[in-house]
């Protein structure tokens, strides 16, 4: 079940990175036109609400958690408009004990089939044109770096993704 208005904890990344996956995601949307969203990974949510509290205990997390690096694990795409083409992330030990540790700070559906992925696109798009696109993308073979969390407001309903705050990961 989707809900218009939630918060999410997105993972971010330095700039070097940003600018390799906004160029990606650039000519990925040249032929898919999507919405206009920060590049990210989401890492934790939805949460209906969240108070002050959440901020801070987030801000400390961040100072006391270190810098992921993720593995690439091709370009992918779903029939869903939130995942319509992404680049897969390898799950790992990692993401997951870092989603934990933000379950516990306030509670989510952990246990809801987490699947780790950079958007690069949002959605209804033709299945052949995605496959298509595939093969014109650049080979990404390199760890990506996740050196911050934020936290995000979002309002599906009218394309609004607003990072709120973002913590630096050490």
């Amino acid at each position: 079940m989707r809900f218009n208005k939630v918060f999410w904890v997105w993972g971010l990344f330095p700039s070097t990175e940003t600018k390799i996956l906004n160029e990606i995601k650039a000519l990925v949307q040249s032929k898919l036109k999507s919405p206009d969203f920060e590049t990210h990974i989401t890492i934790a949510g939805p949460y209906l609400n969240i108070d002050k509290s959440f901020f801070t205990k987030l801000k400390t997390f961040g100072e006391n958690s270190s810098v992921i690096m993720l593995n690439f694990d091709g370009y992918n795409f779903k029939q869903e408009m939130f995942k319509s083409f992404y680049i897969s992330i390898k799950n790992s030990r990692n993401i997951e004990e870092l989603r934990k540790n933000i379950y516990e700070l306030n509670k989510f559906d952990l246990k809801k089939n987490y699947l780790p992925h950079i958007s690069l696109s949002y959605g209804n798009h033709d299945i052949n044109e995605k496959k298509k696109l595939i093969s014109k993308l650049p080979v990404f073979n390199k760890p990506i770096k996740m050196s911050k969390i934020a936290l995000v407001e979002v309002d599906e309903k009218i394309n609004l993704w607003k990072i709120l705050e973002s913590f630096n990961l050490n």
